[in-house]
């Protein structure tokens, strides 16, 4: 069932890829690992993916995604590796099993937030709760921020008629008639 969490503010190390969701998981998360173990930098949380754009809506080779890893304040960012802090934010989160299930958590927890008054505000975050050879379990996490409602409109101000006489047209003044004098 979906809820509604704080994700804490989180200081990461990242790789930014692009292409396929599942090539570009697999391949960020090889060199990321690959630099933590050159660095011998400890993560200090689950692995974490951040994916910008909707696999619904763009083509495969141009999905974005940032692939990262809690870590402490004293890690530097060098290579392909930058450092960055994510979170600090409400979200809609729910937790699914199974690469199969994946789609249909997205959906649910869309479908969810909306009925609760939410608008999704920002790229969904995935939080890896298995280990590498383990069946896929990832709770999604979506930034939320509450509807607007649209408040109804004002009605329309009447301008308040002036009600103008037309003045009527001035009578010619007659002048007096006056009768000659019979003399």
């Amino acid at each position: 069932m979906p809820e509604i969490k704080h994700f804490p503010k989180t200081r990461v190390a990242y790789v930014s890829e692009m292409g396929a969701m599942g090539e570009a998981v697999k391949r960020g998360f090889d060199q990321l690992f690959a630099w933590i173990g050159a660095q011998n930098v400890q993560p200090l949380g689950p692995s974490i993916g951040i994916f910008y754009d909707d696999p619904a809506k763009v083509p495969a080779e141009k999905q974005r995604s940032e692939l990262c890893v809690p870590v402490g304040d004293y890690v530097q960012a060098s290579g392909l590796v930058q450092i960055k802090d994510i979170g600090d934010l409400q979200v809609a989160t729910i937790v699914y099993q199974g690469a199969q299930n994946i789609m249909t958590a997205y959906n649910e927890l869309y479908d969810w937030l909306h009925a609760q008054g939410y608008r999704d505000d920002g790229a969904p975050m995935e939080t890896y709760q298995s280990q590498p050879g383990e069946e896929l379990r990832a709770e999604v996490a979506v930034p939320i921020a509450k509807m607007e409602l649209l408040s109804p409109p004002k009605p329309a101000r009447k301008l308040a008629k002036k009600v103008v006489k037309k003045a009527a047209p001035k009578a010619a003044k007659k002048k007096p008639v006056t009768r000659a004098k019979k003399k």
